[in-house]
C-alpha cells in the first residue's frame, strides 16, 4: 500500500471539488477553467527550453535580457502546472506526459545555478509552479519513480539553495515561498517550522503601524509602489497557504506590535480602488504600474469571509498571475455570495 503523501498547495479534496465544479459548470471555476485548458492545450507541442546555466541579470540594467532569460522558466513552469491541473480534471494522459517532460527536463538538463544579480529572485518567484505541478503528479504511476526521485533531488540540492528569504524586502517573501514549497514537497518538518518563523518575522518587520509597506511604497518615486506592495504580499500569502495546508496556521497571526497581514491588505485595497489616493506617487495616477496584480486575494477571501475585496474580484475575474501561482481564480476562487 502506498504511503499517504501530504500535499504542497492543493489537497486531494480540493482537486476533487474543482473537478466537480467543472462538471457542474459552477462559477467562478468554470470560466477560469477555460483559460487553464486553453493554455494546457496550446503548450502540448512546445518542448521545454532549459538553459545549461541559470543566470539572470538585473532587470533595471538589462530589462530585455532579464526577461528573455527568466521567461524560459516562467513559461515552462506555468505550462507544466496548467497541464498537471488539466490532467487531474480531464484524466487525459496527454497533459500529464507533457507536464512530466518539462519536469524531467529541468531536473536533469540544468547544470549550473548562479546567484548573482536577479538570479535568485527570479528563480524564487517562478520555480514554485513546477513544484505545484510535480505535487499533483507524483502520486500517479504515469510519472516514473526514477524521474520522481531525480526531481526530488533537484529540489533539495539545486532549487532550495536558490531561495533568497534572508532578504528583508519582497525578495525575502519570494524566497520564503520557494523555501516553503520545497519544504512541503520534501516533507521537511524542521524547514517548514523555520519558514513559519520567517513568515512571522516579515509580518513583524515589513508592515508599518498604518499597514503600508515601507520597503515597497516608494519604489521608483512611488510609481511602482502599489505593484511592489503586491509583489510582497502575494508571496507572503502563497507561503501562508502552503503552511496552512501543511498544518501551520498563520493567516490570523498578529505581531507583538499588533501588525498583521490583514492590516497590510486592508491598507492596500483603497489604493487599488482609487489609485489617485496613493500618497507616495505625486503625478498622474494612470502612470502607476500594475495596480491590479491582486489575484492572491482569491486565497485570502476564503479565509477572511469579511475581507472587503469582492468588488475588485468580481471586476477582474478570472484572475491569474505570472509568478509561481497562476490560475488562482480556478484553484481558490469561491462564490462571492457565500461566506465560506
Amino acid at each position: 500500500m502506498k504511503r499517504n503523501i501530504p500535499p504542497v498547495l492543493l489537497t486531494e479534496k480540493r482537486l476533487g471539488s474543482l473537478r466537480d465544479s467543472v462538471r457542474t459548470k459552477s462559477e467562478p471555476t468554470l470560466a477560469a477553467w477555460v483559460e487553464v485548458l486553453r493554455i494546457a492545450e496550446s503548450e502540448l507541442d512546445r518542448p521545454a527550453h532549459v538553459p545549461e546555466v541559470w543566470q539572470v541579470p538585473w532587470y533595471y540594467v538589462q530589462p530585455e535580457e532579464h526577461n528573455r532569460l527568466k521567461n524560459v522558466l516562467r513559461d515552462d513552469a506555468n505550462a507544466s502546472y496548467a497541464q498537471a491541473l488539466a490532467y487531474r480534471i480531464t484524466g487525459e494522459t496527454r497533459f500529464a506526459l507533457s507536464a512530466i517532460e518539462r519536469l524531467n527536463s529541468w531536473s536533469t538538463q540544468l547544470k549550473s545555478m548562479k546567484t548573482e544579480e536577479d538570479s535568485t529572485l527570479s528563480f524564487s518567484n517562478l520555480f514554485p509552479a513546477f513544484i505545484f505541478a510535480a505535487d499533483i503528479l507524483r502520486r500517479d504511476a504515469i510519472w516514473a519513480d526514477s524521474d520522481k526521485a531525480a526531481f526530488c533531488q533537484f529540489v533539495r540540492q539545486k532549487a532550495l539553495p536558490m531561495n533568497c528569504m534572508e532578504k528583508e524586502n519582497n525578495w525575502g517573501n519570494w524566497g520564503l515561498t520557494l523555501a516553503t514549497a520545497c519544504a512541503a514537497y520534501l516533507e521537511d518538518e524542521d524547514l517548514l517550522q523555520q519558514c513559519a518563523s520567517r513568515w512571522k518575522f516579515f509580518i513583524d518587520t515589513q508592515i508599518a503601524e498604518d499597514g503600508h509597506l515601507p520597503h515597497e511604497v516608494n519604489r521608483n518615486e512611488g510609481r511602482h509602489g502599489i505593484w511592489y506592495s503586491h509583489f510582497c504580499l502575494f508571496p507572503q500569502t502563497l507561503a501562508g497557504e502552503i503552511l496552512r495546508v501543511n498544518g501551520i496556521k498563520v493567516f490570523d497571526y498578529e505581531s507583538p506590535e499588533g501588525r498583521s497581514l490583514r492590516d497590510a491588505c486592508d491598507r492596500l485595497i483603497p489604493w487599488i480602488e482609487r489609485p489617485e489616493t496613493f500618497p507616495y506617487w505625486k503625478e498622474e495616477p494612470e502612470r502607476l504600474v500594475r495596480v491590479d496584480y491582486f489575484s492572491y486575494f482569491e486565497i485570502l477571501r476564503v479565509h477572511w469571509p469579511d475581507f472587503r475585496c469582492d468588488g475588485l474580484l468580481k471586476s477582474a475575474r478570472p484572475m491569474s498571475a505570472e509568478h509561481s501561482a497562476p490560475f488562482l481564480t480556478f484553484t481558490h476562487g469561491i462564490e462571492l455570495d457565500s461566506k465560506g
